[in-house]
């Protein structure tokens, strides 16, 4: 875990925030944010919609792991403890049996915005893969200097940069494709989830809170345990989360 530098901002709380209720599950894993306007929740027994103050079941099976959601503008794609699904219409759930994925106990994934047939996934056991044909078939990523990791969150940006957030380890970034990777100072202590806002602001969750990325450092934006992040995919600065309590939170 990296500690803390003269980089971190502590300008305040800037986060006007607003709780939407507790979640109607035991655990969160994920959070997306659907084009629709609707916020998915993926946990330990499947994916929960939420949509104008009510939620909705769209999957609710015992242990089936949704420890990751990701949209490619066309598909949902859903990855985590031997789960890898897709749905078109939030109502059936295909799954998925590609090539070169020698095991789905999927810690972490991600699709690359520029490219939505890029996918990048973290394996338990076989570590970093990347699938350039929108997860039909998958090939290992190098991923010099990343550390194996337990809990882990990745994420592209809109230049094509790779970031991970490993909760035991820290936070690190990739220039060249995922070939090689290099630490960046963190502000917590446990990073966790990522997200990325519509004009390519980054935002990170953790123990401690909310961080936002500047040009400057990292700046905190709310106190509190985050489980889950999401940032709106239209709308500037409009984030969701679920705190450590389980309730799911709305601010901007």
């Amino acid at each position: 875990m990296r500690p803390f530098t003269f980089f971190t901002l502590f300008l305040g709380l800037a986060l006007a925030q607003t709780p939407l209720g507790p979640v109607p599950t035991r655990d969160v894993h994920a959070l997306l944010w659907h084009p629709s306007g609707a916020l998915l929740l993926g946990h330990h027994d499947g994916i929960v919609l939420w949509n104008n103050s009510t939620f909705q079941d769209l999957v609710r099976r015992r242990d089936w792991d949704a420890m990751n959601l990701a949209w490619d503008g066309e598909r949902l794609l859903v990855a985590g403890h031997w789960i890898y699904a897709e749905s078109r219409d939030l109502k059936r759930f295909r799954d998925l049996k590609p090539k070169g994925l020698p095991a789905l106990d999927l810690h972490a994934y991600t699709i690359d915005p520029r490219k939505p047939q890029v996918h990048y996934a973290l394996e338990a056991t076989y570590g970093y893969l990347r699938s350039q044909d929108g997860g039909q078939s998958f090939a290992k990523l190098p991923a010099q200097g990343l550390p194996k990791a337990g809990m882990a969150f990745l994420l592209v940006d809109q230049k094509g940069r790779i970031w991970a957030s490993l909760m035991e380890s820290g936070l690190f970034v990739s220039e060249d494709g995922g070939r090689s990777f290099r630490p960046i100072p963190t502000p917590d202590p446990a990073p966790g989830p990522l997200a990325l806002s519509p004009s390519g602001t980054l935002y990170l969750g953790g123990q401690l809170g909310i961080w936002q990325r500047t040009e400057v450092g990292w700046r905190r934006l709310w106190q509190g345990t985050v489980l889950a992040l999401a940032a709106h995919p239209q709308q500037e600065g409009l984030l969701a989360w679920v705190d450590g309590k389980g309730t799911l939170w709305q601010g901007r």
